[in-house]
């Protein structure tokens, strides 16, 4: 379960409605648009009863058009280009995972512009925030049951 793993989680705020006018396939999908906003929804719920943070980035962040190195603006990116390269310091890039590093980023810009203190992972893979998990990994990296001591301190 996400929220169960992850101290703070960072979505897209799709455009399920402009998107399927520039894809014939998801036109055909009534239910996509009610099946992402059920989603996060349900995501936003567990979030909160887990106490952790969810990080809706605005639908207009241009996360493809962004150099996901520099920070160069690609206005003239196509929706048809799943890969380009910076003009500015030519590093390549895929579509999907550019956006999905930009995101990441801006997530982290907006959680730190709210005062919540971030601490990256040794691999940089994943985020975690102060007083939830002091390593910012895994906020339960396995299974474990509490128990109680003669003091009534909860101990894993």
């Amino acid at each position: 379960m996400l929220s169960r793993t992850y101290d703070a989680i960072i979505l897209e705020d799709l455009n399920i409605e402009g998107m399927k006018k520039f894809n014939k396939g998801l036109a055909k999908s009534v239910s996509l648009d009610f099946s992402w906003n059920q989603f996060k929804t349900y995501l936003k719920y567990k979030c909160k009863r887990e106490k952790n943070h969810l990080v809706i980035v605005d639908k207009y962040f241009p996360s493809s058009k962004l150099c996901s190195n520099c920070g160069y603006k690609n206005g003239e990116l196509k929706l048809k280009d799943r890969t380009w390269h910076c003009p500015k310091c030519k590093v390549p890039h895929n579509r999907d995972i550019n956006a999905s590093l930009n995101l990441k980023k801006e997530g982290i810009r907006i959680l730190k512009e709210n005062n919540i203190t971030i601490i990256n992972s040794i691999n940089d893979d994943t985020i975690g925030t102060m007083g939830i998990h002091a390593f910012g990994d895994r906020v339960r990296p396995y299974s474990a049951k509490a128990t109680v001591n003669e003091l009534g301190i909860h101990s894993l």
